[in-house]
């Protein structure tokens, strides 16, 4: 699933490629992902698109005309920026011709994306989850973040990738922050003392901007198109059964519900 350093790198591959081009054309092979309806799309035709944002897991596309497309990947949406006349991709959902030659397409194996055309920025909160989408994470400070997980009892893990909470974080990057801040993902919040909060906050800001820099750098020098997300520099996540990159011992690996949770029991120890 495509979460903060994906999305951030996306953006910033993608707004200084769109910026004065028009809409040519415009489909939407699988129809559905559009919720807003298909025929909508058409409408973007003779457009041009501005700046593109990210909040939480969306991406947020401004159009010259006021209205935003908006944009959650889910679990396998993969944006693909590409000549025209390129190979298509399996499972193409959404196409945006520009008059350079250039398309933005939008692949999707499990057909779960959801696009979306908001009149105005007014209505962004409409759309779906967004609604309750809690503040993103990247524009958290150190003492809210505190404050408002003072009152979490839940499993940290679950937390932290609770977009009604905060918004951005997934099942890979909470991995690495908790890795990161040496807490066992299954640890409950009430067993965490505010130093222990203190120390998860900074290892999100760390693991974030790192990553970011990281993928952002991938994604320039490669482009879009690839079918997974830009994991390679991840430390723990899908790391089961080698070794913890800090103390050696062994990465253990635990799937739940088609998610795998990976931490090192050493670093990481549920009861302290």
């Amino acid at each position: 699933m495509p979460e903060i350093p994906d999305l951030e790198a996306i953006r910033h591959y993608l707004m200084p490629r769109l910026g004065g081009l028009t809409v040519a054309r415009a489909a939407a092979p699988i129809p559905w992902l559009v919720r807003t309806g298909a025929a909508d799309l058409q409408t973007l035709v003779g457009h041009q698109f501005g700046e593109v944002h990210r909040l939480g897991k969306f991406l947020l596309f401004f159009v010259d005309d006021g209205r935003i497309l908006v944009v959650n990947p889910m679990l396998t949406g993969r944006f693909h920026w590409v000549e025209q006349d390129a190979k298509q991709p399996a499972m193409l959902g959404v196409v945006l011709g520009f008059d350079d030659g250039h398309e933005l397409r939008y692949s999707d194996q499990r057909r779960m994306g959801r696009w979306y055309l908001a009149p105005d920025a007014a209505s962004i909160g409409t759309v779906p989850q967004m609604e309750k989408l809690g503040p993103d994470v990247m524009g958290l400070e150190e003492e809210p973040f505190v404050a408002m997980m003072r009152s979490r009892r839940g499993q940290v893990k679950n937390t932290l990738t609770n977009q009604e909470v905060m918004a951005g974080i997934g099942n890979a990057y909470s991995d690495e922050i908790l890795w990161e801040a040496g807490i066992h993902p299954h640890r409950k919040g009430s067993t965490l003392e505010e130093a222990d909060w203190r120390r998860v906050f900074r290892a999100m800001r760390s693991v974030l901007e790192d990553a970011i820099r990281v993928v952002d750098e991938t994604v320039q020098a490669e482009g879009l198109g690839r079918k997974e997300e830009w994991r390679q520099h991840l430390r723990v996540h899908r790391r089961a059964g080698g070794p913890c990159p800090r103390c050696g011992g062994e990465v253990r690996g635990q799937t739940r519900g088609g998610s795998e949770t990976n931490y090192c029991v050493t670093c990481q120890p549920l009861f302290t």
